[in-house]
């Protein structure tokens, strides 16, 4: 098996031949009292981030700038790795390599082996920068040494950094993704050497995600690791809002007994905003004959929504205001799913990508389906048979959060994009039949129940946890 050591020698061998050489003059170390404005200003410091490590495979020999080893030490499948924040400090002077200068995020990170099911601290190494620690995990590539823990005061720089990492020494295809809540890195070597992966969070610069491999020809397992923060969940105490770029028709909202509630409308440049209010099981008055993808006892989200129309003189509304609805019942009434595919604002079980996908595929009814994946996202595209509807949605895959919209439902329609997501130009659906009679009311619980058998819920103002 190679040895870490060898792998680290050789990069740095690598480096000492790329063409931009990034030198930093820094006086002694010193700390910053306070976070500094290009990293987020309420980072935990004193809070410890657990990692789950799911892949591991080679050898950890831990070298200071120096090339003194400090540690040979290890984790595995099961294991974690745990960080805790020290500081910011000046960028160590050996770090020349590094293009992320002073101030610098510094850490306690302790490896934990998984032994029969018994998590043990194999080593901690203290209070060491996060450029030294990006280049003993290969959590970066050539000069971008991003680690644990980016600035997130200039993301369009960082992505221009990153980039521009395909020259030099070390060439390689480099792809930069974002969805609303994360940004990933992904270096691919050209020489098959290393391969990267490093997804963070857009809002705090962490690091939730990384997959890295580095295997030279004369090893083919090299060093292997791949993990997940487990700290991390999606903010529900902030708004989400979606601006609308298309809408066709008013439509009507409805109770489980196809009793009239309200009336909603948007237009081009009109908003939707959700706010999450809790988990919950499924809705207790929802017919047990109601097909659902996701079974009874799986917790899915609820919300509160509101629908703005975009004025002459700015937002009228709210056009439609529901208090603690299930997003099953926001998808089922906005045309946001098909048969029992009611994914909504917040689809459930993400952590199963597998059951996702499949879900997709076989949801009852007839017509093409597509899905199609990234680092960040799953897109889904169902076309019915009849031509009656035409959805496709694109969800972010680490939260299940709704990125962007495009539905048609005879003469319904509906495009809508989250706030911080850039859509694919590729992604604009083919106009709606236009055999579909526009004298039909666009209740939209009506063309559902036409497209796919399933019916409206109730509003439900107040409801406990189960």
């Amino acid at each position: 098996m190679m040895k870490k050591k060898a792998i680290v020698l050789g990069i740095l061998c690598s480096f000492f031949i790329m063409q931009e050489i990034f030198i930093v003059s820094i006086p002694t170390v010193k700390a910053d009292v306070i976070i500094p404005p290009n990293f987020y200003s309420e980072l935990e410091m004193d809070s410890v981030y657990v990692y789950n490590v799911t892949k591991y495979g080679g050898d950890l020999s831990w070298l200071g700038f120096d090339w003194v080893s400090k540690y040979n030490t290890t984790t595995n499948a099961g294991g974690q790795i745990s960080i805790n924040y020290t500081g910011f400090y000046d960028k160590d002077p050996a770090d020349v390599y590094n293009a992320f200068g002073s101030p610098m995020p510094y850490m306690d990170i302790e490896f934990i082996e998984n032994q029969e099911g018994v998590l043990n601290s194999n080593h901690t190494f203290s209070n060491v920068s996060n450029g030294e620690v990006a280049f003993n995990m290969a959590l970066g590539y050539n000069s971008f040494q991003s680690g644990f823990l980016i600035p997130i005061d200039n993301l369009t720089y960082l992505k221009e950094l990153a980039l521009a990492q395909d020259s030099g020494y070390m060439p390689g295809d480099i792809n930069v993704e974002e969805s609303s809540n994360f940004i990933s890195f992904d270096f691919k070597q050209d020489s098959k050497f290393q391969n990267t992966t490093l997804v963070y969070e857009k809002r705090s610069g962490i690091l939730v995600w990384g997959r890295t491999k580095m295997a030279p020809i004369t090893d083919p397992i090299g060093y292997t690791l791949e993990f997940f923060l487990t700290n991390y969940s999606l903010d529900f105490n902030s708004a989400y809002t979606y601006n609308v770029s298309r809408f066709g028709e008013a439509a009507f909202w409805y109770d489980w007994d196809f009793n009239y509630i309200d009336t909603w409308t948007t237009n081009p440049g009109g908003l939707i905003i959700i706010n999450f209010t809790d988990y919950y099981y499924k809705d207790p008055n929802e017919p047990v004959w109601a097909s659902d993808a996701f079974a009874s006892n799986i917790k899915r989200a609820w919300l509160d929504i509101e629908v703005y129309y975009d004025g002459y003189f700015g937002p009228i509304g709210p056009q439609i205001s529901l208090t603690n609805i299930s997003n099953r019942e926001a998808a089922i009434q906005m045309g946001m799913g098909y048969g029992d595919l009611q994914s909504g604002f917040l689809i459930p079980l993400i952590n199963n990508i597998t059951f996702i996908r499949e879900a997709a595929l076989n949801a009852a009814n007839p017509g093409e389906v597509s899905v199609k994946e990234t680092e960040l996202t799953i897109s889904i595209f169902y076309d019915q048979s009849s031509g009656f509807q035409k959805t496709h949605f694109i969800y972010e895959k680490k939260t299940g959060l709704l990125q962007w919209i495009d539905t048609d439902i005879g003469s319904y329609s509906l495009e809508m994009t989250l706030i911080g997501f850039t859509p694919p130009s590729t992604t604009t659906n083919p106009p709606s039949n236009p055999a579909i009679p526009s004298f039909l009311p666009i209740t939209l619980g009506l063309g559902i129940l036409l497209a796919s058998a399933v019916i409206i819920k109730k509003v439900k103002k107040q409801i406990k946890k189960i």
